[in-house]
């Protein structure tokens, strides 16, 4: 029996057939940790549909008026008739009190009443016919009247009416939504951390408009004095206490709280160990002896080598063995952990993201929009679809946005031990992109028979080697053509490239380093390989020149400033480069194993 056959009768065709229309839609898993909760009309089947939802989740259900008989043993039939506004009251206090990542299923009139607090909730409406919505409630006496000062009919007519507007400005999913989400499984929530200085307010909308689901504050970035109240309106609070005590009103505007281990353990609130060097499988588990199973955890480690990866996967593991998938988080940090954590990031509660390039709370963070993109775009089968791009400066890499996801930016440093991160990425990536600086060691690394590479894909017996390149830099000559001959400025893994596609198209290069540049201007049609970053020679020149440019973005603008001071005609031939390499990566990393 499936959530659509517990619904409105009335509405089931109509769902069903939605169901089967919407049911390839690519969507965003549900995210971990996060309290389902079941709202809508009253008499719409909430309560019914509790145990079916929380199964599907494995988490434990909890119907809300029947919690709140438990606690103040009082019928709700006489309270409401006697004091509706003590019983919001408690209503309210009821759910707040409740810990995260429950089910929950709410009454009637929750959603229309305390929508506020379901910002940092999954709300579901329980969708019910207005038809079906007058036969239950006229046939069953035992729900307590809302407005008997009016005829019953009317009663309904107005409070379904009101209630409907209300429910719509609130936003919550629809049935067929949820159902969607709960298919493709889970994903952990987004946290982005306020960088010091950052202004406040403005910094949490666009965070939230990013795609965070938590802002986290932490107590050793900020001045006690801060006003959350604003950031709260954009994002949950994650307040993180990195100092000896919090103030009290930055608790009061918590979601959630990350504490240090020790002291009192509380199971509702973070725990969070940092570690100040790996640590093997049983040394990690025993720090987080004594701590109340089920409680939340997130446990930092630095990565140490890449070829201990491992360690970390087995030691996340046994904590969601102890605790349980939807509370346990696992990072490791350093120069290269960012797709470490990327694949960790797969069955943690929390991942911990930057909203861009300028600055991360740890060394290791991915952007934002990245995770963003793999929520809504990966293809979910069992296989190991993960990609990445290896090299320098990717904050404004446009490959992430072309190929498929999930697809991670690793930025690394020229000391980066490559055979190691190589190595260890090959259980879990199934294709890398390489750029500069990297393509000519790579070359090396992989035993490839050319000098240069730019794609690895995943193979048997290690990763294969390609350049697809040679595509991108035969689409830059041909561009010239009908010219025979092309000056190439620099003599990096870009220009084997154009050397193997020269041979190709049978045109003639001259390959100018850096040191062959003299005060003679360059003429004729001319491919300028030099990253944005590196200097420019100071005696280059043109003179009636067109320059190919094959960056793209903020470093093409760069490049083509300098071009024009120097005499020369720029031409922006990155995206012709780009497509038509990216679409050979493609086709060579459908072929890894």
């Amino acid at each position: 029996m499936t959530l659509l056959d517990q619904v409105d009768p009335r509405l089931q065709p109509l769902l069903k057939a939605e169901w089967e229309r919407r049911r390839g839609e690519r969507v965003e898993a549900l995210p971990c940790d996060v309290t389902v909760v079941l709202a809508g009309h009253r008499a719409a089947g909430k309560t019914q549909m509790l145990q079916p939802v929380a199964k599907a989740l494995g988490r434990h259900g909890v119907d809300l008026d029947a919690e709140l008989v438990r606690r103040h043993q009082r019928p709700l039939q006489e309270w409401i008739l006697n004091d509706e506004r003590d019983f919001r009251v408690a209503e309210r206090e009821t759910f707040r009190s409740l810990p995260s990542g429950l089910v929950v299923a709410v009454g009637g009139g929750f959603l229309s009443l305390h929508a506020e607090l379901l910002r940092s909730c999954v709300t579901v409406e329980v969708p019910i016919s207005f038809e079906t919505y007058v036969e239950r409630l006229t046939r069953d006496t035992t729900r307590p009247r809302l407005r008997p000062g009016v005829p019953l009919d009317q009663e309904l007519r107005e409070i379904y009416s009101e209630r409907e507007f209300r429910h719509a400005a609130a936003r919550p999913l629809s049935l067929i939504d949820f159902m969607l989400r709960l298919v493709r499984g889970r994903r952990p929530r987004r946290v982005v951390t306020l960088p010091p200085h950052a202004p406040l307010e403005v910094f949490a909308w666009r965070a939230r408009h990013a795609g965070a689901e938590l802002l986290e504050i932490r107590s050793d970035l900020h001045p006690a004095e801060i006003d959350l109240l604003a950031a709260s309106r954009a994002l949950p609070l994650l307040i993180a206490r990195r100092t000896e005590r919090l103030p009290d009103a930055w608790r009061s505007r918590a979601t959630l709280i990350d504490e240090p281990l020790g002291g009192l353990l509380d199971p509702s609130v973070l725990r969070s160990f940092h570690a100040a060097q790996p640590l093997k499988t049983r040394e990690a588990l025993a720090t987080w002896d004594g701590v109340v199973p089920g409680s939340r955890v997130k446990h930092v480690e630095p990565l140490g080598s890449p070829r201990d990866f491992p360690r970390l996967l087995e030691t996340q593991q046994a904590l969601i063995e102890r605790f349980g998938v939807e509370h346990v988080t696992v990072l490791a940090t350093g120069p290269w952990a960012l797709p470490f954590r990327a694949v960790l990031a797969q069955r943690n509660a929390l991942d911990y993201l930057a909203l861009d390039a300028t600055w991360s709370a740890a060394e290791g963070q991915r952007l934002i929009a990245d995770a963003v993109r793999e929520a809504a775009l990966a293809q979910v089968d069992g296989r190991t679809r993960r990609l990445g791009i290896l090299g320098q400066a990717l904050g404004h890499s446009r490959s992430p946005r072309i190929h498929q996801q999930p697809f991670d930016r690793i930025d690394l440093g020229v000391d980066a031990p490559l055979d190691e991160l190589l190595d260890a990425l090959q259980p879990h990536y199934r294709g890398l992109a390489v750029t500069n600086p990297f393509k000519k060691r790579i070359a090396g690394i992989a035993h490839a028979p050319l000098p240069a590479v730019n794609t690895l894909i995943r193979a048997a017996d290690g990763w294969h080697a390609e350049n697809s390149d040679v595509a991108g830099a035969e689409a830059i000559l041909a561009a010239f053509q009908p010219a025979t001959r092309v000056t190439v400025l620099g003599d990096g893994g870009v220009t084997a490239a154009l050397r193997l596609a020269a041979a190709n198209l049978q045109v003639e290069l001259e390959v100018l380093p850096r040191g062959a540049i003299t005060a003679q201007p360059l003429r004729g049609p001319i491919v300028w390989t030099w990253p944005a970053l590196v200097p420019v020679p100071g005696a280059l020149r043109f003179e009636d020149a067109q320059v190919a440019v094959i960056a793209y973005g903020t470093p093409a603008r760069s490049i083509v400033n300098e071009i024009i001071a120097r005499g020369g005609t720029p031409r922006r031939l990155g995206p012709r480069w780009f497509i038509a390499q990216a679409r050979r990566q493609r086709l060579l990393w459908e072929s890894a194993t």
